[in-house]
């Protein structure tokens, strides 16, 4: 965004909110994951890197209750007193602004009322963890209110709120993503133990595009949590065969294929997707450490036929917009990302075939779906921060 719209917004603030001290800004990023997909919460390997678009917030400290928050994206205004305990669920935006405040009441005392105006460019639903930008946001805003949060314990917090507040049992890849994100890095993330470093996207004449299937989706309306229960199913039946195991995440490929036999249909169609994905994220850190695009792009096609066959979160727009993709010259891979259902693909092509690939697939795309697509070229962008 331009200092412009920052001078618009903060004359927005003004006249929403009235004069007092000048409110300050932060920043989360949305973000997109390369591969990695349905193990966080199975406590797996996740890839994923932050991008340019995301959450801005402009908050100050109010004298007295109650805290007022407002969206100049939903246009929707919130109130509630943070030294009330047990602040009710809107289902709406605010929650998972709400659920943040709600976690740090219990865990650092009651924040003082504040003003905020939420405002940013990521699109809503999209795949691109709109959800996990607003509560990293809200979260690393605190300090504003005299709570300072390490980039950890924001995530931490972030993702508390979505779970226990908002009530989608989501994986802490999202938020931390979000929190922990570096330029022109990814974020290989263990989600059983939280160990994490860096990995360099040194891939010379390649590019990432996150092309938007039109189709949105809110994952507390689908199958998401039941995918859930599915993995847990599976995970009790494999410790019968080889012992008890953490999570999926901590199975390995060996181990899957001993106790498979065990499994009705469904949990090992579920279990199979996470061992394998598992090995993946593996796998395509060893080809950005060997400069091998080609070969991360056979690892993004296998995690998007996994997907759609056996872990049975793709759909129909989806499914289309990865096979035209994949038909463009100079792409190397695509697959879907995020939890599915709609969304978005991620796709790995070379950077002197980014323009052709723009100009030709909406067209298809639209003739095959009916449907809109919208089209971001991303790279590896920072984390969450104040500006």
């Amino acid at each position: 965004m331009k200092a412009r719209e920052f001078a618009e917004r903060r004359r927005e603030f003004a006249a929403r909110f009235g004069s007092g001290d000048e409110p300050r800004l932060y920043f989360a990023p949305g973000r997109v994951n390369l591969i990695g997909e349905h193990t966080d919460y199975n406590g797996g390997l996740v890839l994923p890197l932050a991008i340019e678009r995301g959450t801005y917030v402009l908050m100050r400290r109010r004298e007295a209750p109650p805290t007022r928050l407002y969206s100049a994206v939903t246009s929707l205004e919130a109130e509630f007193d943070p030294r009330e305990p047990g602040a009710a669920r809107r289902g709406d935006w605010a929650d998972y602004a709400i659920g943040v405040f709600s976690i740090l009441a219990r865990e650092r005392g009651a924040p003082p009322p504040c003003e905020a105006l939420y405002f940013g460019d990521l699109p809503l639903e999209a795949g691109l963890s709109s959800s996990a930008s607003l509560e990293v946001a809200t979260a690393v805003a605190a300090s504003s209110l005299g709570i300072a949060l390490s980039p950890e314990e924001a995530a931490r917090v972030a993702w508390r709120a979505e779970n226990e507040f908002v009530g989608m049992e989501c994986g802490i890849m999202d938020q931390y993503a979000v929190a922990l994100g570096r330029e022109g890095h990814l974020l290989l993330l263990d989600c059983g133990t939280l160990a994490y470093r860096h990995v360099p996207f040194d891939l010379p004449g390649a590019s990432l595009v996150v092309s938007h299937t039109g189709l949105r989706r809110s994952l507390l309306a689908s199958e998401y949590n039941l995918r859930r229960r599915e993995c847990e199913q599976a995970l009790s039946l494999i410790a019968g065969v080889v012992g008890e195991r953490e999570n999926l995440g901590a199975v390995s490929p060996e181990e899957f294929e001993a106790a498979k036999d065990v499994l009705p249909e469904v949990p090992r169609m579920r279990a199979e997707h996470v061992v394998y994905e598992n090995a993946r994220v593996r796998e395509a850190c060893a080809a950005l450490a060997a400069g091998d695009p080609e070969e991360l792009g056979l690892l993004l096609n296998r995690s998007h036929a996994s997907l759609r066959d056996l872990f049975q979160v793709s759909c129909p727009e989806l499914d289309a917009l990865q096979e035209i993709s994949l038909r463009q010259p100079g792409v190397w891979g695509c697959r879907m990302t995020g939890a599915g259902f709609g969304g978005c693909v991620i796709v790995l092509l070379e950077e002197e075939a980014l323009a052709a690939y723009l100009d030709t697939v909406p067209e298809l795309y639209r003739r095959a779906t009916g449907r809109e697509p919208s089209f971001l070229a991303v790279s590896p962008s920072a984390g969450a921060r104040p500006l």
